[in-house]
């Protein structure tokens, strides 16, 4: 997907996350986010990516912002439960029960990936392979009420869009179905992706100016290592209209 497309995207729903003003009957401060941030990988961008993340739309989303976080990452003292199946359903029923009919459920996904799956480990345990159906079966429950967004931080994120598509959802994902993204070793605080996230929702009130700039960051960053680009992409389901009604930016 372009940049302008994405452009568009944008501007149609993260005024609602982050705070910028629409009409007076669909007030950003009115909706609930519900973030459902997911560490499926021991290391710590995967932790970093999702918990820094919340913790900035906890700072500038004008709403309530409920975090619900797990992650794989062993440290002592744990600070958020295990993110297997029994926690990633717990979490989404939770959204599911709690979110009302103009809030918003954000998931954000960061681990490893190919082609269709994603990786799953719990420190040096096994690694566990989860697929594009076995994500849209964990995320169906959301699909009642809430409208959604799904973030997917991984390598060949993008072929998991066709498992995942949805009328209220809109996907994102930080590479094309046949790319690698970067930046996942042991020693970054973040992947590429997750840094560029946190610079595209780093400014309460400038977050349109600055989310346009989320593939450009990323493709910078590749640029300068003589990486191929990962091209990030989009997927916007039919209803996503619904979601937010916003004055011409």
């Amino acid at each position: 997907m372009q940049n302008s497309a994405i452009i568009a995207l944008l501007l149609l729903v993260l005024p609602c996350v982050c705070g910028c003003t629409g009409p007076s009957d669909m007030r950003s401060d009115d909706r609930q986010l519900f973030y459902i941030g997911l560490a499926l990988f021991p290391e710590q961008w995967s932790e970093n990516d999702v918990v820094d993340l919340g913790n900035l739309l906890q700072k500038n989303h004008r709403g309530h912002v409920v975090q619900l976080i797990a992650s794989n990452r062993v440290n002592e003292p744990r600070r958020y439960p295990v993110a297997d199946d029994r926690a990633i359903a717990a979490l989404v029923r939770s959204a599911a029960e709690h979110a009302g009919p103009d809030d918003i459920v954000f998931v954000h996904i960061s681990t490893h990936g190919s082609s269709h799956w994603l990786a799953s480990q719990l420190g040096g345990g096994p690694l566990r392979m989860i697929t594009g159906a076995q994500l849209a079966s964990q995320f169906a429950p959301l699909d009642r009420y809430a409208n959604v967004i799904i973030i997917i931080s991984a390598c060949y994120s993008g072929s998991l869009i066709p498992s995942l598509q949805a009328p209220r959802r809109i996907i994102i994902t930080a590479a094309r179905a046949d790319r690698n993204s970067f930046g996942c070793s042991p020693s970054r605080r973040h992947t590429y992706f997750g840094e560029a996230e946190l610079h595209a929702f780093a400014e309460s009130g400038h977050s349109l100016q600055q989310i346009e700039d989320l593939r450009d960051t990323v493709a910078s960053m590749e640029h300068q290592k003589s990486l191929t680009s990962s091209e990030p992409q989009v997927s916007v389901g039919r209803n996503v209209g619904k979601l937010c009604v916003t004055k011409p930016f």
